[in-house]
């Protein structure tokens, strides 16, 4: 059976970074963290200089293993109010 969607606990903006980069080169990469307990929430998000390098990752990571767990890639939606 395949772990549950989302980022592993484990994962680190390095990790992030490094299954990234090789679609391109990076502008920011933000592992969003729970502020009490200081721990991943399980998504993150990641950001190119060049918007073909982006939808490159959102077709070559998408679906795929990183750190034990199977990531969905999809392109932000601004949260409703803001």
């Amino acid at each position: 059976m395949a772990p549950p969607p989302g980022l592993s606990f484990r994962t680190t903006e390095e990790n992030l970074r490094s299954a990234f980069e090789k679609f391109g080169q990076l502008t920011e990469v933000h592992l969003v963290m729970y502020r009490v307990e200081k721990r991943p929430r399980g998504f993150a998000f990641v950001s190119y200089a060049v918007e073909e390098e982006a939808k490159s990752a959102m077709e070559g990571m998408h679906g795929k293993f990183l750190d034990g767990r199977v990531i969905f890639v999809e392109v932000a939606k601004q949260r409703p109010g803001l």
